[in-house]
Parts: C-alpha cells; structure tokens; sequence
C-alpha cells in the first residue's frame, strides 16, 4: 500500500501544470482586424455571396447543351413453339441476355427570353447579396468597437474603485491612529471600517462587471480559444474634435454611403427582374435534339446502331395557373422590397438627428464632468489635511470620498457615452466618419 501511495504522488509531481493563457492587449483597430477573419457571420455572408453566384451560373445552363450516355442489360425469357423439325425455341426456363447503349444530346435554341430573363434576375439577386456582406462587414465593427468602448470604461472603473479603496484605507489607519490616542471617539473606527468595507464590495462588483464585458468582446471578435486571454488598452480612441456636421449633410452622405440603401436598390433591381422572368415563363421553346442507339443482343452482335435527330417547338398553352401564380409572388416581393427601402430612408434621419444630439450632449456633459472631478479632488485634498490635523470628522471625509468616487465615475460614463456615439455615427453614416 505504500509503495502505490508512493507512485501516485511521484506521479502526480510528475504531471504538468496547465499552462497559463497568453495575454494579448488588443487596441480597437487590433480587435476589429481579428472580428473581420474570426466572426462567423462573416464567413455565413460569404457562403451566402457564394450560392448567389452559383444561382447565376445554374440559370445559365439552359443555353448550353446537354449530353447524356446511358446503358443497359436485361433478362428475359420468351414463349417457347415446336418448330417442323421437332424442335423448341427458347422458352420459360431459357432465358437470354439484351444490352443496350444510347446516347442523347439536347439544346434549347431559343426560349423568347425566358433564359435572358431567368439569368438576370439571378445576376441582380447576387448583386444584392454582395452588397448585403457590407453590411454584416459594418455591423460587426460596429459590435466591436461598443463592446471595445465598455470593456475600457469597466477597467477604468475599477481603477477609481481601487483608488476609493486605498483612500478609505488610509482613513481607517487614521482613525486607529486618532483612537489610540484617544484623540477622537471610538465610533470613528467602525465608521471608516463600514466605508472600507463597502469600497472593497465595489472594487468587487466593478471586477465582475469588467470581466463579463471582456466576455462580451471575446464573442464580438469571434475569438473561442482559450489559450489566449485579452486586455484592453485603457485608453479611449481619440474623438473628433469639432461638432459633426448639418443634419442635411449627414443625410445626403449617409444616403450615398450606407450598404443598406445600396443594397435595397439591388433588390429592387432583382424584384424587377424575377417579375420579368415569371412574365415570361409560359412563352414557346425551340429546342433541337439527337440521339444514337445500338442494341445487340446474346445471340446477334451484328445489328448496326441507329440515330435520329429533330426540331422541336413547345408552348404551354395552359399552366394550370402556375405562371400566374408566380407573377403574384414576384409582385409582392417587388412591394415589398421597395417599402423596406422606404422605410430605411424614412428612420435614416431620425437615427442620424438622434446621434448627432448624444454627441452634442455628451461633450458637454464631459467637460461639465472634468470639471466636478477637480472641484471634488481639491475637496477631498482640504478634507485629509484637515481630518490629519484633527480638525475635520468622518462625516465631512466621508463625503469629500463619496464626492471624488462618484464625480470619477461620472467622467468615465460621459467619456464612455461620447466615445459610444461616435462609433454610432459613423455606424449610422455607412462607416465614413
């Protein structure tokens, strides 16, 4: 029993630790050029643009021929009759072997323009496909760069709640201090133990909230190894400096720029040309074939192969309704398409005139925030010399901390909101700032 005891501790020394992740620290352009070869949805686009393209092609091959090559091999038994010789043919229990071999070639010629019309509705679907990927491309930055922006406010965030945390553990020592000189009440002690205590709660809390956001960018980039751990770089992407510009001019611009739009007119397009090609489905079809056969059998290889060759002009006369029926769906789709373009031009403004006000505001909003962290600090700064001389009490600390902690807080989350809008805006125009 011991020398097994033994083993499994050798053992067990001998077994390598796991290996700690390699840290990254990614920058937002670092975290966009990693979603654009690692998100999913880009590669779905991309499958997407691939089966438009074959569509195309697929409609393209009625104006090529088609050559088929078949073959074949039977048994059969035939009825057997007495010949004037006294002998019988062959019958139930003599069978016989037949092959066969053909081949066939098939061209439609001229259909009036139902290939023409098939091919480029195909053609425009997968414009408007290519154009869709845009999009998904935009998207996903845009993802990136939000889920980027709150990962830097929570590490920012714990960075003042750390602060607050060896601020109201200078006080406790304080306090101590003052007591055991029995230079202030006992009360003081619990009092800035409570504080200390409730600053290490939100050190806590800011901890949990900057790890759930690095999660959130993890699966923004699209990054599933876990070998590999990131940090963000602590700094904000540096705005523009001025105020963006008119309301009319964001629209033009965003009008010529967004993917959406551009892709709305292809599916118009696209409509257009499916509306076309159910039109013209149930129009005539000249088509010219050609096929060639032998078929010996066990008994006569001899027989020399035939063939056969022709014109043919089909027309449907009646559908049963199905030509009329796909008009139908080709006229909805047409409606349909134009009313989702329709609609996107209509918001366009709105989500523009929305974004430009959260720019506007937050700015503001930052400098009125720069300016209260200041103010807050000098308080907090005349709060220390005066509670370290003996002056002040735990309450007017407590206070100028409280002051400090939230004035901080309230600077990140102006900078964040501005830095947020920005990402917006250039979202909302089509990806040009």
């Amino acid at each position: 029993m011991k020398s097994i005891r033994h083993l499994l501790v050798v053992a067990l020394l001998a077994t390598p630790a796991f290996a700690e992740p390699r840290q990254e620290t990614l920058t937002l352009p670092r975290a966009i050029e990693i979603a654009m070869k690692q998100q999913p949805s880009i590669r779905q686009a991309q499958a997407s643009i691939e089966a438009a393209e074959g569509r195309v092609d697929q409609a393209k091959v009625a104006r090529k021929p088609t050559v088929t090559v078949s073959a074949s091999v039977g048994v059969s038994s035939g009825r057997g009759t007495a010949t004037t010789t006294g002998s019988t043919t062959s019958g139930f229990f003599d069978p016989f072997i037949s092959t066969g071999l053909a081949a066939q070639i098939g061209w439609r010629i001229f259909d009036f323009g139902q290939t023409k019309a098939n091919i480029e509705a195909a053609e425009a679907s997968a414009e408007a496909v290519r154009s869709q990927i845009n999009t998904t491309n935009l998207d996903v930055e845009t993802d990136v760069a939000v889920t980027f922006l709150e990962a830097v406010a929570r590490q920012r965030l714990i960075t003042v709640a750390e602060a607050t945390v060896k601020s109201e553990e200078t006080h406790l020592d304080q306090a101590r201090k003052f007591v055991a000189a029995q230079a202030k009440d006992p009360i003081e002690v619990a009092q800035a133990q409570a504080r200390a205590a409730n600053a290490r709660s939100a050190l806590a809390s800011a901890q949990s909230d900057a790890a759930v956001a690095m999660a959130n960018l993890r699966s923004a980039i699209g990054w599933g190894d876990p070998e590999v751990s990131f940090v963000v770089d602590n700094q904000w992407p540096t705005p523009p400096t001025a105020d963006p510009a008119g309301l009319p001019a964001l629209v033009d611009s965003a009008r010529k720029q967004r993917p959406e739009i551009l892709s709305a007119d292809k599916q118009i397009l696209a409509a257009e040309a499916s509306l076309y090609a159910a039109r013209a489905s149930n129009r005539p079809v000249l088509s010219a074939s050609a096929q060639t056969q032998w078929g010996p059998d066990q008994d006569d290889w001899g027989p020399e192969p035939t063939w056969n060759a022709g014109l043919v002009l089909s027309w449907q006369i009646y559908d049963g309704g199905s030509s009329h029926a796909s008009q139908r769906i080709a006229n909805a789709n047409l409606a349909s398409a134009k009313a989702s373009r329709d609609a996107l031009v209509i918001s366009l403004t709105s989500e523009l005139d929305a974004s430009r006000a959260r720019i506007v505001a937050n700015r503001a909003n930052v400098t009125a925030s720069t300016e209260a962290v200041e103010a807050a600090r000098a308080q907090l700064k005349l709060a220390d010399a005066r509670y370290a001389q003996g002056l002040g009490s735990q309450i007017e600390l407590a206070d100028a901390q409280t002051a400090v902690t939230t004035a901080e807080g309230n600077l990140i989350q102006a900078e964040w909101q501005l830095a947020n809008a920005w990402a917006l805006l250039k979202r909302a125009l089509g990806g040009v700032e």
